[in-house]
């Protein structure tokens, strides 16, 4: 029996339980006090590239993102070591932040964790492709479908009633990107440095 399958699930889900209170603190926090804001960010308030993801629009927002939290916590047995799973937490809002900035100029506010969501399920999918590959293959799958059939429905209709706003699917690109980035680095990482071989003496 290795080492990762002794690991009680209950010591993952710990992490996600507390990542779920945070969020949930947070969005009942004054939002115009953390939500990204372009005018903000003009004005040097450097934190929204991190806390405009873990406020939401209201109750119904955040109770989404917290059962799409659930629902990676369900799908995979494996999940990142905790240094790098909150490394990337931290990381990847700040890189959607960004893409933002760049990508949607007429955004002029953004609240939600569903871009982060989208890097994290990326991330953990590419995470365990050594050991369930086709599963993980078929939920990168799913999401790339998801991404493009977020973009036909989304370039007519932005509003989503549920959670009361704008759906921002560019968010969800760009946190897709940031998981696969976080993803991919370490598997081209041990490729490049992987010791070669010793040839056996003749």
């Amino acid at each position: 029996m290795t080492t990762e399958s002794r690991i009680s699930p209950l010591r993952h889900w710990r992490r996600f339980a507390l990542l779920a209170m945070v969020l949930g603190a947070c969005t009942f926090m004054p939002p115009a006090l953390l939500e990204w804001s372009r005018s903000g960010l003009e004005s040097y308030e450097y934190w929204r590239l991190l806390t405009g993801h873990w406020v939401h629009l209201g109750a119904e927002h955040l109770a989404l993102n917290l059962a799409g939290l659930a629902i990676i916590g369900l799908l995979f047995r494996r999940h990142p070591p905790l240094t790098a799973w909150v490394a990337f937490l931290l990381i990847s809002p700040v890189l959607i932040s960004l893409g933002l900035l760049w990508l949607v100029p007429d955004l002029a506010w953004y609240r939600g964790f569903s871009g982060t969501l989208h890097g994290l399920l990326v991330y953990t999918a590419f995470f365990n492709l050594s050991t369930e590959r086709r599963w993980s293959l078929l939920v990168l799958a799913v999401v790339s479908l998801k991404l493009a059939l977020e973009n036909l429905v989304y370039a007519q209709s932005a509003e989503n009633s549920f959670i009361g706003g704008r759906v921002i699917q560019q968010a969800h690109g760009l946190g897709a990107l940031t998981g696969a980035l976080a993803g991919l680095l370490p598997i081209l990482a041990r490729k490049l440095f992987r010791k070669p071989a010793k040839s056996s003496p003749v």
